[in-house]
């Protein structure tokens, strides 16, 4: 995008010159000789650098300076003088009035171009640096409350025995052997009573939104800690015997219950949605919230020896992968089978 100048001017062959010269180089310029429209054209443009005549007839332009340094939109714009008479000049007055540098007669192309990329340049740093100390300061009360959210884990952690204590949650192949269990005892059960009552099996498989934007935007020992934190809401809703959590990979976790229907998964589901929500742990890397939130698929099931356990697992995946395509926070897809 081309970089907008304005030039305020009374003189029609200097304006002409730095015109056709700014034009040249690609900026996008306007002209005029109004103190008045130039400040409609700063707060209406947005421009990236003024140009002042110096010696402009029955004007002070210092004045002018001012009140271009007093808008809102004019304070951070960089203003160059230019100057055609030494004598009535005053580099120390056009510093105080806010202007950036100056450039006198006799006019070189080349220092003109190169004064204006560097204060052009310098605005451009200047904006940048802002908008990342404005992000730093949002982020800071975000960290706070998850260092807050960090401790008080801590602390519950010490409270508990040493078993109690480990949050590594199951891997994929103690998971999948637990899952073949249940679906045999599923099974046998249904074959040896021919009741369907009470043989459902649902299995919840939730993952992290953007969770690839968060580990690639934050430290291992943060993100670590999230999980750690994650893992310990998530054991602490699942609270029957049966009933299994596991990580089957980084940021997606799946929840065993047998004997549940779709109905009670999807209770168990916004139950663990409520309790993520309520952590606010951040998360400014992503399209969806600026915290961290869940996508969740249940598959519901009655277990059969006709059927391997693994399509339920199959089957969550599927869910999960629509609900992850709707781009929203805590969406949970039903599938049955």
């Amino acid at each position: 995008m081309k970089k907008k100048i304005i030039i305020l001017d009374d003189i029609e062959e200097q304006s002409q010159f730095f015109l056709q010269l700014l034009q040249e180089a690609n900026y996008k310029v306007t002209i005029t000789n109004q103190e008045s429209q130039l400040l409609d054209l700063i707060s209406n443009d947005f421009p990236d650098l003024i140009l002042l005549n110096a010696n402009f007839k029955d004007k002070d332009t210092y004045l002018v300076c001012r009140k271009i340094k007093v808008l809102e939109m004019g304070e951070d714009i960089p203003v160059i003088f230019i100057n055609k008479n030494q004598d009535s000049f005053s580099p120390e007055m056009m510093f105080n009035a806010g202007g950036s540098d100056y450039i006198n007669y006799p006019f070189s192309t080349t220092e003109i171009l190169h004064r204006i990329y560097l204060q052009i340049k310098l605005k451009t740093i200047t904006e940048d640096l802002k908008e990342k100390t404005n992000q730093l300061h949002k982020l800071i009360p975000h960290y706070q409350k998850l260092k807050f959210a960090l401790e008080k884990a801590k602390l519950e952690l010490a409270n508990r025995d040493k078993k109690n204590q480990i949050s590594i949650l199951p891997s994929r192949e103690v998971f999948e052997k637990t899952l073949q269990q249940e679906w045999l005892r599923g099974a046998r059960q249904r074959s040896s009573f021919g009741d369907l009552s009470g043989t459902n099996i649902s299995l919840i498989m939730t993952q992290i939104n953007d969770f690839t934007a968060y580990q690639n935007n934050h430290e291992s020992e943060l993100i670590d800690s999230c999980l750690s934190i994650i893992s310990n809401v998530l054991q602490s809703t699942i609270k029957r015997p049966g009933d299994l959590v596991g990580s089957f990979i980084k940021g997606q976790f799946v929840i065993l219950l047998p004997n549940t229907d779709q109905d009670g998964a999807r209770t168990v589901a916004q139950i663990i949605n409520s309790k993520l929500e309520k952590l606010q742990i951040p998360h400014h890397y992503s399209d969806f919230s600026e915290y961290l939130t869940f996508s969740s698929g249940i598959a519901t099931g009655i277990p059969t020896q006709a059927l391997p356990p693994s399509v339920l697992i199959e089957v969550s995946e599927n869910a999960l992968n629509t609900a992850l395509s709707e781009r929203q926070t805590n969406v949970i897809v039903i599938d049955n089978f």
